[in-house]
């Protein structure tokens, strides 16, 4: 038995290793191994106030901390029954739709782009003045802004608290925002068509995993109460535990998460692949079926991205500057409360039991990247099952995983002692 080891993984958000177990000269076993710090939120939490929890779990990831705090919010909020105001979730979609459109921007455009070239990182492409380069960190930073807007700065935000958002954006920012989705929008097809033309992906299988993610029932979106799965089935978003089945394992610190008909593939191609089977407005055509195809689809939902904060930038221009923005919080009564968003990376879960005087009394939270962990390992194997060339083996494990493209920091939220 040969391991072949690639430690660390690079071009990935946080820490983790690769292990291929050959026999023989071929892959025989695969383990992915993530091995960030745990954070323990979930037990960190217990016993603070419902009031100080969405700014405590932001802190789990600076790249997806927009996400993880609306979708608390939206969780503590329910275990409240507390509706909030129109304008405030206008206000809290187009934060969401800002770490949406910076993180695609990064995973493509810092992380997947140098392998089309063989540069060891964008800062290579950039020193050669790479075009798409240059306009995907365009891209980050001008999804940064949307963030800053909404939610008052760009990590961490600040407006969104329990019953709706604190403030809203001055009038002069959104409209220098709209103008700014208006020159994206024009600008995004040519960099689509380089990016699509530059491509360059190994041979692969179809694309592992059963298709999970979320959505309202009538169209594409990043929230949602119910979970879409393949093949036709769908459960109410407060039932997820009869989905997802998590389980420690020795080799990682992230929870593996599976259903009772097999691994999950959750992100852009999951989304995809939901709405072009729910026969949704959004469906974008893929160039390919194999796990690559996740970076398509996430060129799909940047230009459909800017395009639903467009609109709601001209909302909010529209709303009345007397609008109430905030629901009044009663005393708590306890509850259990439940939000499913969609992270850049997919399905993100938070459920909170708040007591009846308004602590919290047990957390969860699953990620994306700990859903798709099982995936990843089965889909490594499928694409590398006949490959006998140990430099191409690492190579393209590596850009496997990169096109999941994970969230280690995310994942490794808990370790059960």
């Amino acid at each position: 038995m040969t391991r072949l080891i690639i430690d660390p993984l690079t071009r990935v958000e946080g820490h983790g290793r690769v292990e291929l177990l050959l026999r023989n000269g071929r892959l025989d076993d695969v383990q992915v191994r993530m091995l960030e710090s745990p954070r323990l939120f979930e037990k960190i939490v217990v016993g603070r106030q419902y009031d100080e929890v969405a700014d405590l779990v932001c802190r789990i990831c600076a790249i997806c901390s927009a996400v993880h705090k609306l979708t608390a919010l939206e969780a503590i909020e329910r275990a409240l029954d507390v509706d909030i105001p129109l304008p405030a979730s206008t206000v809290r979609e187009l934060l969401l739709l800002g770490g949406h459109i910076q993180s695609h921007a990064l995973h493509l455009f810092c992380l997947v782009l140098p392998d089309f070239s063989g540069a060891n990182s964008v800062v290579e492409l950039l020193k050669q003045e790479d075009t798409l380069a240059k306009a995907g960190l365009e891209l980050k930073a001008f999804g940064n802004h949307i963030q800053e807007v909404a939610g008052g700065r760009v990590i961490h935000p600040v407006n969104p608290v329990v019953g709706g958002v604190a403030y809203r954006p001055q009038r002069q920012l959104l409209t220098e925002l709209l103008a700014g989705l208006e020159a994206w929008q024009q600008k995004w097809p040519a960099i689509v068509s380089e990016f699509v033309t530059r491509a360059r992906f190994p041979a692969a299988n179809v694309a592992a995993g059963i298709p999970l993610a979320t959505a309202s029932a009538e169209a594409f979106a990043l929230q949602g109460q119910t979970l879409w799965v393949g093949r036709g089935k769908n459960i109410p978003a407060a039932d997820y535990r009869k989905l997802l089945t998590e389980e420690s394992c020795p080799e990682s610190y992230a929870k593996l998460s599976c259903s009772a008909d097999g691994p999950l593939l959750v992100g852009a191609l999951a989304r995809a692949r939901l709405a072009k089977e729910r026969g949704l407005a959004y469906a974008p055509e893929l160039e390919q079926e194999s796990i690559y195809a996740n970076n398509h689809a996430q060129l799909g939902e940047i230009g459909w991205a800017l395009g639903r904060a467009r609109d709601l930038v001209e909302l909010l221009q529209n709303t009345s500057v007397k609008a109430p923005l905030l629901t009044k919080v009663g005393p708590p009564e306890g509850g259990v409360g439940t939000a499913v968003m969609e992270a850049p990376r997919g399905l993100l879960v938070h459920q909170y039991v708040i007591d009846e005087w308004g602590y919290v009394a047990a957390a969860d939270v699953v990620t994306p990247t700990a859903i798709n962990q099982r995936t990843m390992k089965d889909q490594i194997r499928a694409d590398l099952g006949g490959e006998t060339d140990t430099t191409q083996m690492r190579l393209v494990a590596e850009q496997i995983v990169r096109a999941f493209d994970p969230c280690i920091s995310c994942a490794v939220h808990l370790l059960e002692i």
